[in-house]
């Protein structure tokens, strides 16, 4: 009976932690085919892409990626759901600040 309860109890601790990766994998792959099949984005044009989580961040989940031409730039995506995708927000890595005419992966409105 202890074995049960401390295993019952690992796994209570640990499904909060399983839930918010396989969120962030999911979003990550929302925001991946919505660059390649609602943008026309070639698979090689995205350096990377990364879910970001915070307990009490709104929105608490966005994607961070980085195109291939553009590695300095972080242009924030959110993937709520999947009839509401698109560009958020943008920063430089190194901190300069860019106008929206000299980014090249900037959409206005989305």
């Amino acid at each position: 009976m202890k074995k049960f309860l401390i295993v019952a109890l690992f796994i209570m601790l640990l499904a909060p932690f399983c839930t918010v990766q396989i969120k962030k994998e999911l979003y990550e792959k929302r925001i991946e085919n919505y660059l390649i099949e609602d943008k026309s984005y070639q698979k090689d044009a995205i350096q990377s892409i990364e879910c970001k989580w915070h307990f009490a961040g709104l929105p608490s989940y966005w994607v961070n990626v980085i195109f291939s031409d553009e590695p300095n730039v972080v242009y924030i995506y959110f993937a709520h759901d999947k009839n509401h995708l698109g560009q958020f927000d943008h920063y430089t890595i190194d901190g300069t600040t860019l106008l929206t005419e000299q980014l090249k992966h900037f959409r206005s409105g989305e």
